[in-house]
């Protein structure tokens, strides 16, 4: 009798298996009824997760700045860091610690990916799902996830402000070489037809970048002078400052004006990482102006309505951009 009854409360507690989902693996996965514990694979799931469902996120992988959780909901502000299993290496234990009801991956498709999502699953018995990352992407996978999590109103809010930055009518003539970098000094450039530069591809914007391989490339201030871009983007904030003394402001696209610090909280608005928060970088090079672009975005996508002070941090000093 007492077995019975300790069977019936594992059954009670554990989620049902309820539904099957396909991924962009192509598998059919059986995943819970109601899963509450949801673990993110990497960054870029996570903030789609801190967006729809922040509840049922079990944390951040890798670091998020206080100031960055402070702009989410309330619900993710408080999260714990989680390992990141997209990084390699078996993570089986760590997993098995936060009893999660599912994974999440999304963003990279590549074999590599496909894989590791297979291989997780595998390993863990965990449910495992990795869904497209790509831009014109996101008010699918928005829903998908929305109906996997019984989130289907705030789902449905992400995807319609998705639907409504994707469907900016882009410049047809404007068509400007870009250059792209990360790094304090702005000389770790971004290689062109990589994900990290999918939002300027989308817009028809040239990516320069020296000669090499790898995603980036480090570069010297003579190599940009020769790559001549009519704009430069800087990713990281202390890189302000660069811009503002030789050599850097002999550059063509720093004497016109043409030279910008990327907004960067609460994540990065061109890339870092390649999630939903690039659909920011879409609107914004296309001219938007970005303290309304953040009040917008963070109300809908995030719940949180940003204070006066908030704006001014996020995009106060950011320049409009008109390509």
């Amino acid at each position: 009798m007492q077995r019975l009854i300790a069977i019936l409360i594992l059954l009670s507690a554990a989620p049902a298996v309820a539904a099957t989902v396909s991924d962009a693996t192509g598998r059919t996965v059986a995943i819970p009824d109601t899963p509450q514990r949801v673990l993110p694979a990497g960054p870029p799931a996570a903030v789609l997760l801190a967006a729809i469902a922040p509840a049922q996120m079990l944390g951040f992988p890798g670091s998020v700045s206080e100031s960055a959780r402070a702009l989410l909901a309330p619900a993710a502000t408080g999260k714990d860091s989680v390992p990141r299993l997209t990084g390699g290496g078996d993570m089986r234990e760590a997993i098995e610690k936060l009893h999660p009801d599912v994974i999440i991956d999304y963003g990279d498709i590549s074999p590599r990916y496909q894989q590791l999502a297979r291989d997780t699953q595998q390993k863990t018995g965990i449910p495992t799902l990795l869904f497209d990352g790509s831009l014109d992407q996101i008010p699918t996978v928005a829903r998908a996830l929305g109906r996997i999590l019984h989130q289907p109103v705030q789902a449905e809010a992400v995807a319609r402000f998705a639907e409504a930055i994707l469907a900016l009518p882009v410049p047809a003539t404007s068509h400007p070489r870009v250059l792209y970098a990360r790094g304090e000094d702005g000389l770790l450039v971004a290689a062109p037809n990589t994900e990290v530069t999918a939002v300027f591809a989308r817009l028809g914007w040239q990516v320069v970048a020296p000669d090499g391989s790898g995603t980036f490339r480090h570069a010297t201030i003579e190599a940009i002078r020769t790559l001549d871009p009519d704009v430069i983007i800087l990713a990281n904030p202390e890189a302000r400052s660069v811009l503002t003394t030789e050599p850097w402001a002999g550059l063509r696209a720093v004497r016109q004006s043409r030279a910008y610090i990327a907004p960067s909280e609460p994540f990065g608005w061109i890339e870092e990482p390649p999630s939903i928060n690039r659909l920011l970088g879409v609107a914004w090079l296309q001219g938007a102006d970005p303290t309304t672009l953040a009040a917008l975005f963070n109300t809908i996508v995030y719940n949180h309505v940003l204070t006066p002070a908030q704006l001014v941090a996020v995009a106060g000093t950011t320049q409009q951009l008109k390509p």
